[in-house]
């Protein structure tokens, strides 16, 4: 087993995981054992593998815990190669001390060392790394955002490409026989030892880098005062100086210096007697060995570094002349600036800006204090007009020099111009990022045109004005709980540019935080939040304080326990449908059960309840199936371990619960089942197959309730509930009633089912794909 077997179905969100290359594979049983080879990727097998020893089904184990190390610290967790790497993977030699592990659970290290056990025996099955804590409880992990782990994947992604950019240079169309001459083809027979050696030595290489990338802190603290000695600093300044000044070739190199070679020889055979001795000088100097690599290495990069269709690691190298013009150089005054401009061609840009709309374009300055467009909003008006792109320099706005300006300064005086509008600029000749919507559709298609944008459902307030991470507020777009949003770009890792569902095609859109910056700053806030509570907690005046405790919370602690990490839902708009299940969430005294029976009572042809299991024995006059449904203690146990059960609760030594099969049953009739659950029980009921109609039943403001006496206080506890409810769950509410009048809840309640069953919805992608 390794990465490569492990296939996403579409490129879609929650696409279905399968699993591939088993060309070799071979099912056994539980004690067949296969004779010993060593067959698979070298990084991957076990070491029963590389002793060619029979082996059975721990080598896949043995693969899915690398696999599993790669995700969880995006390395290998044995490098090196040939010998290196096979005595490393027999010595066991591996550890979990990097950086990137420190955020990882110890739960999560025990399966990687049970699933990278040396000894096959001794290790864990299948079955048993199911059964493990940290795949059982998977439910109930924090959501820690990973970010050493996401950038070393990378890492190890960058020299994957790099690996597969040397292997089509290597087996590139350009090494070929140079010459017709026997005596060449005998020479570089003679290489091909030596060059297949070379380009392992590279290979190998590029396998070493991980060893400096994930080395050990000691090494690490080697390498960074080696990299910040200020010597080292200026030579290398003065290498990138040298390297950009300098005049480059004015179009692309031509990869055809063999061929040209081969012409010369032909013409060097048609030459007077006279120059007979120059000619065969030149001819000698053509077919030596060195000079002949040479040509073929120039070939080489000319044609998978410089071509359009080379593979690209890095952006491709950038000539000095962008406009192909050749700069006087001996016409040029003195001073750094205007020499760099002799040899970095630049362009004019004009347009007209008469009215108040933003140019849609936000800024930055580079290392080398260079103002850079950094991001250019999708229907703005550069966006429009296609005259500048992500990564183009702007050297002057209205022949005012942006150099020692600031950004902000630079964004209002584009903010302000009006009339004609002049940039200098040094185009990237980048190409534009691909954005998540088709430029043109014909009606025939827009049904599937519809399903190939991306649109998400907020699920947390935005305001960009209070955003200090933001670059552009004014490019910010605000939005609410619950509201829908067009994601129209995602090429920025952490502003994504989106609208709001229901603008025209043509308005531009605005900056939303991506979901890895929002969720960084949310499990940052909650950080903080939890150090200013323990500072306080450890003072001494914390310590004279009784803690209040809510007998709600201290029941329902999951709301406070979770640290749900939830910015967008990617959610699709369906034609009208029938909802089967209506939630009804709230406080524990807010009147849900009231709502509930009276909605059956009224409309018994329309809403059921499903009826309840029970392990206590039937009173007088109940009848099973109608009251409860009567079953043994030993038989409701099985079923909840089968996770048949919504929720249980044990009342009087007697066992109650909500089973789905009732909710199930419900469905085929052809009725909407009403359910008064915990809002845990979402994460069951969130669903294509139950389809909910969320509706959360808010107690009034005490500021509202002035008449109502509240002496044991159960009103202010009932509208904490609330609050609290509301702040943890809200997200997944479809509707928000505050109970000001029960009979008035109950008509805004039946107008909202009519409605939502009659127009069409936005429902969650996962009920659909």
């Amino acid at each position: 087993m390794k990465p490569h077997c492990v296939l996403l179905s579409s490129k879609e969100n929650s696409a279905p995981v399968k699993l591939g290359g088993f060309g070799v594979a071979v099912q056994v049983s539980e004690v067949g054992k296969l004779s010993g080879g060593r067959i698979g990727t070298p990084h991957f097998m076990a070491p029963e593998v590389i002793r060619r020893e029979a082996y059975s089904k721990p080598v896949d184990v043995w693969g899915c815990g690398v696999m599993l190390h790669i995700l969880l610290s995006g390395a290998l967790p044995f490098c090196g190669t040939k010998d290196r790497l096979f005595d490393s993977i027999l010595r066991g030699a591996y550890n979990l001390n990097t950086k990137q592990w420190h955020m990882i659970s110890d739960e999560a290290k025990d399966l990687v060392h049970r699933m990278l056990e040396q000894d096959p025996d001794r290790r864990i099955t299948i079955k048993e790394a199911l059964n493990h804590p940290w795949v059982r409880d998977r439910a109930h992990i924090p959501k820690v955002h990973l970010h050493e782990t996401v950038e070393s994947i990378r890492k190890f992604n960058s020299r994957r490409k790099l690996k597969g950019a040397v292997l089509a240079a290597v087996s590139s169309s350009k090494w070929m026989t140079f010459y017709n001459d026997p005596r060449m083809q005998d020479v570089l027979a003679e290489d091909d030892e030596v060059t297949s050696l070379a380009v392992s030595q590279i290979l190998d290489s590029l396998e070493e880098i991980q060893c400096l990338t994930d080395g050990s802190e000691h090494d690490l603290d080697f390498l960074q005062n080696v990299f910040e000695d200020k010597q080292l600093h200026v030579l290398l300044d003065l290498y990138d100086r040298i390297n950009t000044r300098c005049l480059g070739p004015l179009r692309s190199p031509f990869a055809d210096s063999v061929h040209k070679s081969q012409q010369v020889l032909d013409c060097l055979c048609e030459m007077p007697p006279i120059a007979q001795a120059d000619c065969e000088e030149l001819q000698y100097l053509l077919t030596q060995p060195h000079f002949i690599g040479m040509l073929q290495a120039h070939d080489v990069v000319a044609h998978e570094t410089y071509s359009e269709n080379a593979i690209r690691v890095t952006p491709p190298p950038l000539n000095p002349y962008l406009n192909g013009d050749v700069a006087d150089a001996g016409d040029s005054p003195d001073g750094p600036d205007m020499e760099l401009e002799n040899v970095t061609r630049v362009r004019l840009v004009q347009f007209q800006k008469n009215t108040e709309e933003p140019m849609g374009i936000t800024l930055k300055k580079n290392e080398e204090g260079r103002c850079i467009v950094a991001r250019i909003m999708h229907g703005g008006m550069i966006h429009r007009q296609g005259t500048l792109h992500v990564g183009d320099e702007i050297r002057e706005i209205n022949s005012v020099s942006v150099m020692h300006q600031t950004v902000e300064a630079l964004q209002k005086m584009l903010r302000d111009a009006r009339g004609s509008v002049t940039l200098k600029i040094v185009p990237s000749y980048r190409n534009p990022p691909a954005q998540c919507e088709p430029l043109r559709l014909t009606s025939c298609f827009f049904f599937f045109f519809f399903f190939l944008q991306i649109f998400v459902r907020a699920l947390f307030d935005y305001e960009p004005q209070d955003d200090d991470l933001i670059p552009c507020s004014q490019a910010g777009v605000q939005f609410r709980i619950g509201e829908i949003l067009q994601v129209i770009s995602k090429d920025d890792h952490n502003w994504w540019q989106a609208r709001k569902w229901g603008m025209e095609a043509g308005d531009p859109a605005g900056l939303v935080p991506s979901p890895e910056l929002q969720e960084w700053r949310t499990a940052c806030t909650a950080i903080e939040k939890a150090r200013r509570d323990q500072a306080v907690n450890c003072s001494w005046f914390g310590r004279k304080k009784k803690a209040y405790k809510d007998k709600y919370l201290a029941k329902h602690n999951a709301v406070f326990d979770q640290l749900d990490l939830v910015t967008y839902e990617e959610v699709v708009r369906l034609p009208a449908f029938m909802r089967k299940t209506l939630v009804l969430l709230g406080a524990h005294g807010v009147g849900r059960r009231h709502i509930k029976n009276t909605l059956i009572t009224t409309h018994p042809e329309r809403f059921a309840y499903p009826i309840p299991h029970t392990t206590r024995m039937p009173k007088k006059d109940e009848v099973h199936g109608k009251n409860y449904y009567f079953v043994s203690h030993e038989q409701m146990m099985t079923d909840i371990a089968g996770n048949e059960y919504l929720e249980y609760g044990t009342h009087d030594e007697a066992m109650y619960g909500t089973k789905l099969e009732t909710i199930r049953q419900i469905h085929d009739q052809g009725l909407m089942a009403i359910l008064d659950v915990e809002p845990q029980a979402l994460k069951v009921l969130r669903s294509s197959q139950f389809a909910p109609f969320v509706v959360f039943i808010a107690v009034p403001p005490m500021s509202l309730l002035p008449d109502m006496k509240d002496n044991d206080g159960s009103l202010e506890r009932l509208a904490r509930e609330s609050e609290i409810l509301e702040k943890a769950y809200g997200h997944y509410f479809d509707l928000k009633i505050v109970n000001n009048d029960i009979e008035d809840t109950i008509g805004a309640l039946q107008q909202a089912i009519d409605e939502v069953c009659t127009t069409p919805q936005w429902v969650p992608v996962s009920w659909v794909y």
